[in-house]
C-alpha cells in the first residue's frame, strides 16, 4: 500500500499562509511605491525659494485634515528661540520649531523647509569648524610626540594631549554625519526623500523691517489674514475664540521679543567675528616672521565665530518668515530667489571617512 502523500498544514485561524503574506506584502509595496508624489527633479544647486516651491506638493499637505501624521522631527542645530533666550532655561522643543498649528498645512511645510534648509546651512558650517579643530589638535600631539622622543616632554603630556584630540576627532565624526542627516531630514521636508540636496545657495542676510510692526497690528493682520486662523474662528464658540486669539498675541510676543534679543546677539557676534579676524591676521604676521605663533588655533577660532554669526543672522530670517506666515503673508521675503546668492562649495555629498 503506497503511503499517503503529506499535505501541507494549513495556516492557522487568524493568519495567512506565507505564500499569501508574501502576496499582500508585494501589494502594499506596490500601493506605497504608486501612492509617492512625481514631482520635479532637485535643483543642483538648490536655492531657498525653489525649496520651498516644493511644499505645495508633500504629502503632509495633500493628507486628509483628519489624518495621523508622525511628528516632524527636531532640527539638529537651528533652535532660534534658545538662540534668542540664552540661559533663559533648557532647550524648548516647542519653541524652537518655525511650523505650528496656527498655520495652513501648506505655509507650515513652507517653514519647514526654510528651517531644515538653515539646519544644513549651520551643519557644514560645524563641521568646518570641528574639522578646523581636528586638524590644531592632531598638530599639537604630534608635536608634542615628537618632542618626547628627543625628551623634551613628559609621556603624561602627550597622553592628555592624545585624549583631547580624540574628543576632537569624534566631535568632527559627529560634525560629519549629521551634514548627512541635516541632508535628509531637508530631502524629507521637500518630498524628495532619495535625492539629497548637495550645494546649497547661501541666502543674503535678512534686513529687518524699521520699524517693526507693532504687536497689535501683528494680531490684527493675523487674525484678519491668516486662513487658518480663519478656519478655526468659524468652527469654535466665543470662548474658544478667546483662547485662539490670546495664543495668536502669544506668539507675536515672542516671535517679537525674539526679533530684539537676536538683534543684540548680532552685534555681539559681529564683533567677535572682527577680532578673530584681526587675530588671525596678527598670528599669520608672526607665523610668515617665523615668530612662535599658534596660526591653526587663530584660524578654528575664526571659523567658529562666523559660525555663530551665520547662526543669529539665519535665525533672524526664520523668525522673519514665522511672523510673516502668522500674518497671512508669503515668505518670499526671507531669503534669496534661484540665482542669487552664492553657492556653497564646501556642501558636496558628505561622507563619513576620517581624512586625518
Amino acid at each position: 500500500m503506497k503511503p499517503r502523500a503529506r499535505q501541507p498544514s494549513p495556516a492557522p485561524r487568524g493568519r495567512l499562509a506565507p505564500h499569501a503574506r508574501a502576496g499582500l506584502a508585494g501589494t502594499l509595496l506596490g500601493a506605497i511605491v504608486a501612492a509617492q508624489p512625481v514631482v520635479a527633479e532637485v535643483p543642483e544647486p538648490l536655492g531657498l525659494v525653489q525649496a520651498i516651491e516644493f511644499a505645495e506638493a508633500h504629502p503632509r499637505v495633500q493628507a486628509a485634515p483628519d489624518a495621523v501624521l508622525p511628528p516632524r522631527p527636531q532640527p539638529l542645530f537651528l533652535g532660534c528661540h534658545t538662540l534668542a533666550f540664552g540661559d533663559a532655561r533648557a532647550a524648548d522643543q516647542h519653541r524652537d520649531v518655525g511650523w505650528s498649528a496656527l498655520l495652513p498645512p501648506a505655509t507650515a511645510q513652507q517653514l519647514e523647509i526654510v528651517q531644515r534648509y538653515f539646519d544644513v546651512l549651520l551643519a557644514d558650517l560645524s563641521f568646518m569648524r570641528d574639522d578646523e579643530a581636528m586638524a590644531v589638535g592632531y598638530i599639537q600631539y604630534d608635536r608634542a610626540d615628537n618632542r618626547r622622543e628627543l625628551g623634551q616632554v613628559s609621556p603624561l603630556r602627550v597622553a592628555e594631549l592624545e585624549a583631547a584630540y580624540q574628543i576632537i576627532r569624534r566631535q568632527r565624526a559627529a560634525s560629519d554625519a549629521s551634514r548627512r542627516l541635516t541632508r535628509s531630514l531637508l530631502a524629507q521636508a521637500i518630498g524628495q526623500p532619495t535625492d539629497l540636496p548637495k550645494t546649497l545657495i547661501e541666502p543674503p542676510p535678512p534686513a529687518l523691517p524699521d520699524p517693526l510692526p507693532t504687536l497689535d497690528a501683528i494680531v490684527a493682520a493675523a487674525l484678519a489674514d491668516n486662513p487658518r486662523l480663519g478656519e478655526l474662528l468659524a468652527a469654535g464658540d466665543d470662548a474658544a475664540d478667546a483662547v485662539l486669539a490670546m495664543a495668536v498675541r502669544q506668539q507675536a510676543l515672542e516671535l517679537l521679543l525674539r526679533l530684539e534679543l537676536l538683534g543684540v546677539a548680532a552685534q555681539q557676534t559681529k564683533i567677535e567675528a572682527d577680532w578673530r579676524d584681526l587675530k588671525l591676521d596678527q598670528s599669520r604676521t608672526m607665523y610668515e616672521m617665523e615668530v612662535a605663533a599658534d596660526l591653526g588655533y587663530s584660524m578654528s577660532q575664526q571659523t567658529k565665530a562666523r559660525r555663530d554669526e551665520s547662526a543669529v543672522a539665519l535665525c533672524t530670517a526664520l523668525t522673519l518668515a514665522e511672523l510673516n506666515a502668522l500674518q497671512g503673508k508669503p515668505l518670499i521675503g526671507v531669503g534669496a530667489g534661484a540665482g542669487a546668492g552664492a553657492a556653497r562649495n564646501d556642501t558636496t555629498e558628505p561622507s563619513l571617512e576620517d581624512t586625518d
